[in-house]
């Protein structure tokens, strides 16, 4: 299983190594998450058979699936769902994309409630580690260079920093408001912040492993 694991995570490292290119090309045109999702899924779903080498191993795909946490079902974004023989294993996908201009046309707002958004990702991701999933990933795209590289950093919400370079080292626990509402983001993890550029897009991918 721990092989089959492994062939996976290499088939998103490289779907999403091709997502990017082809994004920053301008052969796939996303205008919001929802797309974004389809693209992603439609790249994973014709690659990733070239990785199931045994009759005991099946790798199959599902968008919004609900997953229990906490008492509550939480729709991931993406799960691939692996078998070999009688083990099962999820590897959850979690995806945010903002641009600046939104899909009705109309400039975009929101950057703290997006900025707050990723970190929220990892809360889930590292939730869903307590049920079949040991490793998730999440898959940020944008057009906004603020994110990345800030010209500033003012205003309580910088607090979820998602800037190139930021590190969480061995988890964080952040209460600091978003939107008017009380909200709190506890993280075991570490994490590292690298953005890729790609055209007039920056593309980021964390992975989420179990501690």
């Amino acid at each position: 299983m721990t092989e089959l694991i492994h062939r996976v995570r290499d088939i998103v490292d490289f779907c999403w190594t091709n997502f990017s290119a082809k994004v920053g090309g301008g052969l796939i045109d996303v205008n919001k998450e929802a797309s974004m999702q389809l693209h992603f899924a439609y790249l994973l779903k014709n690659t990733i058979d070239l990785i199931v080498y045994h009759k005991d191993e099946r790798v199959t795909i599902e968008l919004e699936t609900g997953i229990s946490l906490n008492g509550r079902t939480r729709e991931c974004d993406i799960v691939i769902k692996i078998e070999k023989g009688d083990a099962f294993f999820l590897l959850p996908l979690e995806m945010k994309c903002y641009k600046k201009v939104s899909s009705s046309g109309g400039l975009r707002g929101a950057q703290d409630l997006f900025r707050f958004g990723v970190y929220e990702d990892l809360q889930l991701l590292e939730g869903y580690n307590k049920k079949d999933a040991l490793i998730g990933f999440q898959l940020t795209m944008t057009d906004s260079r603020n994110f990345v590289f800030p010209k500033s950093k003012a205003g309580k919400s910088w607090d979820y920093d998602i800037s190139e370079g930021t590190i969480i080292k061995g988890g964080v626990k952040k209460d600091t408001p978003i939107g008017g509402k009380n909200v709190e983001i506890r993280l075991t993890g570490s994490y590292h912040f690298l953005w890729n550029k790609v055209g007039d897009f920056y593309f980021l991918k964390l992975e989420n492993q179990a501690n």
